[in-house]
């Protein structure tokens, strides 16, 4: 007679398993790089550099992939401006420098930007 009044526990339903999505690799934020660039060659260029470099992986982590690879591009972008900025302006000091043209040069930026209040 026990047997009659035995219910046996419900079973729980069994949700469809779904997959879920893998990720994509998170892509390159630059950041060390841009850093270096901003310290080194460019530092307008450079900051812009960081300021991408910071959102990758913000964008990243927040789900938002497509908008983490702009960033990326982008940072890499401002890197290598800066980076070619950089290496000419350097390329151009060390031609006045080794010209001997420094010293003129120098001489005409403080001419033209002297004022009659300077004795």
């Amino acid at each position: 007679m026990e047997d009659q009044y035995f219910t046996p526990p419900p079973v729980p339903e069994q949700k469809a398993e779904r997959m879920e999505e893998i990720p994509p690799l998170k892509p390159n934020n630059w950041l060390w790089q841009s850093i270096v660039v901003t310290l080194c060659c460019c530092v307008p260029f450079g900051i812009v550099g960081i300021v991408y470099a910071a959102k990758v992986d913000v964008l990243y982590f927040n789900g938002r992939y497509q908008d983490a690879e702009a960033a990326a591009r982008s940072a890499r972008t401002w890197v290598l401006v800066a980076f070619v900025i950089g290496i000419v302006a350097l390329i151009g000091w060390i031609s006045l420098l080794s010209t001997g043209n420094m010293s003129g040069y120098m001489e005409k930026i403080i001419e033209n930007s002297a004022s009659g209040y300077n004795f």
